[in-house]
């Protein structure tokens, strides 16, 4: 990485433009709820802290899985500016809102790329790590709701489709067909082959989606918890099937590439897989509250890496004179 700090006129100009976005696309959303659904709530405070720490947990995984690919694709200075890059990511995760998954993706590549890590490398890890968070989604809800008979709720066409979906991503996913695509892709925008370095391999496939299906099960657990404080009589012996129920709802939603957030896909989807536990109305209240809770934790996300970010020295400091090496003096005149 350049020793540079951010700045300049467009940058500044991009970060305001990307902040006015995200808040109006967050305000035509909360303004569109219909809140008379939430008259009368009331949840259990413990649960609703316990998903809070989980859901947190999830997102500072996600960076980590992303910094973890960075260094795999050999992007200096990683581990020295990690919290920088944590609130890098922080702060695209929230371009989700925007237009999906296409917005959180091209703004890792455009503010990291602020701080001196080369684009390519970005390009890469970040079609990496969406691809692998949409697979190991995919494959951990197929896993847990396989097996249980109220899959049916879905119906059969339903849970065909997302098998192919699943399979087609994995064909997607071998490093080297994505190395093709991505080579394509940087022939189009750069106009130069990728250089071959910056190519994934099975190792960083492997190791990465590995680490996404440990994140998943992070998350699917948090979604568990935000539905058990508000309909306390859903036994802990459902929580295989609710996880499995957020995971394919995310991964749908993520498939939905320029939908907003996945804003109303996964909700309707969440509304069909929880009907089959509780009453249609309590499940409609937990998928707006599940959302709204899910907005408040991106936000939460955002508020604790800029603290963090605070915290990291700044390298465009002067040394301080304690340390700074005394000039050697030359020979006398």
């Amino acid at each position: 990485m350049s020793a540079a700090r951010p700045g300049g006129r467009t940058a500044r100009w991009v970060q305001v433009g990307f902040t006015v976005l995200v808040t109006a696309f967050m305000a035509l959303y909360l303004v569109r709820i219909d809140w008379s659904q939430l008259q009368g709530l009331r949840f259990a405070v413990l649960p609703m802290v316990g998903a809070t720490v989980l859901g947190l947990g999830y997102r500072f995984w996600g960076a980590g899985v992303w910094l973890h690919l960075l260094r795999r694709l050999g992007a200096h200075g990683v581990r020295r500016d990690w919290r920088e890059l944590c609130h890098v990511y922080a702060k695209a995760w929230l371009g989700r809102y925007i237009l999906g998954a296409g917005t959180w993706i091209l703004g890792k590549v455009y503010f990291a790329a602020q701080h001196g890590v080369a684009r390519s490398k970005l390009a890469v890890s970040g079609v990496l790590e969406g691809a692998l968070q949409l697979i190991s989604t995919l494959l951990v809800g197929l896993a847990l709701l396989v097996v249980d008979p109220r899959l049916d709720a879905i119906g059969p066409r339903a849970t065909q489709l997302t098998v192919v979906a699943a399979v087609l991503c994995l064909v997607a996913l071998a490093p080297p067909v994505l190395s093709r695509l991505l080579n394509l892709a940087h022939r189009l925008v750069l106009k130069r082959p990728m250089p071959p370095g910056d190519r994934p391999t099975w190792s960083m496939v492997l190791s990465g989606g590995s680490l996404y299906i440990l994140g998943t099960l992070l998350t699917g657990a948090s979604y568990f918890l935000v539905a058990r404080s508000v309909y306390a009589d859903l036994p802990w012996s459902d929580l295989a099937y609710v996880v499995g129920a957020a995971s394919i709802a995310s991964a749908v939603s993520l498939l939905a590439f320029f939908a907003p957030g996945g804003i109303g896909v996964r909700e309707g989807i969440q509304v069909l897989f929880l009907s089959a536990l509780m009453p249609v109305e309590t499940a409609v209240v937990i998928t707006v509250l599940t959302r709204l809770w899910s907005i408040a934790v991106d936000v939460l996300f955002l508020g604790v890496t800029t603290l963090l970010r605070r915290g990291a020295p700044r390298r465009d400091e002067p040394v301080p004179a304690t340390v700074q090496t005394a000039p050697q003096a030359g020979p006398p005149s």
